[in-house]
């Protein structure tokens, strides 16, 4: 009996997101460079030419990888619309760091992704693709945040905001042992306002 149109989907976008999880650990571990197709289909458990197949090639797949990290930090986002500032700081920042750690696999693949995001190789073909132009509803997000939660010095605060999380993919990136959790409430405690 061949499968419905449904169940057709549903095996299309579980192989997706298969060759997804693969390539983010893969080039978290070895770096955007090293890692090839074939490698991403023998870890997924695909044919080798479903990657290419589902995502043109590996530039292609890096992109997705990156728009589905914004994806899902504006839907947290919008169900945290109407949160406090200082919810929104840590949404913001924890994403940037860590993903939105839900399980223990989103937490691994987060901090394969905020790993991966910090590869310089990596970055230049996501800025080639736009990604900072794509990112820019995201960063009016923090910079109203850091607004209403009263900084008497928002861009400064951006600027150590995002040295912090840069800084922290890098060294997390070095050394998987790095504390981002003590990073973010570092961070996160950085920006709150002094009490009188």
């Amino acid at each position: 009996m061949p499968r419905t149109p449904e169940a057709s989907a549903a095996v299309r976008d579980a192989t997706r997101a298969r060759i997804r999880r693969a390539a983010v650990l893969l080039m978290a571990e070895q770096g955007y460079r090293a890692t090839t197709l074939r490698q991403v289909a023998a870890r997924a458990g695909v044919a080798d030419g479903l990657p290419s197949r589902y995502f043109g090639s590996k530039a292609g797949l890096l992109i997705d990888i990156a728009d589905g990290w914004r994806e899902r930090t504006r839907a947290a986002l919008a169900a945290h619309q109407d949160g406090d500032p200082a919810t929104t700081l840590r949404l913001l920042i924890r994403s940037a760091l860590l993903g939105l750690d839900t399980s223990p696999d989103e937490i691994d693949e987060g901090r394969a992704v905020s790993a991966l995001l910090a590869d310089p190789e990596a970055r230049e073909v996501l800025h080639e693709a736009g990604a900072d132009i794509a990112s820019a509803d995201l960063l009016r997000a923090l910079d109203d945040a850091l607004v209403r939660a009263g900084s008497p010095d928002p861009e400064g605060d951006r600027l150590v905001l995002m040295a912090g999380i840069r800084g922290g993919l890098v060294l997390a990136a070095e050394d998987p042992g790095f504390p981002l959790r003590q990073l973010e409430d570092a961070l996160i405690n950085r920006l709150r306002p002094p009490t009188t």
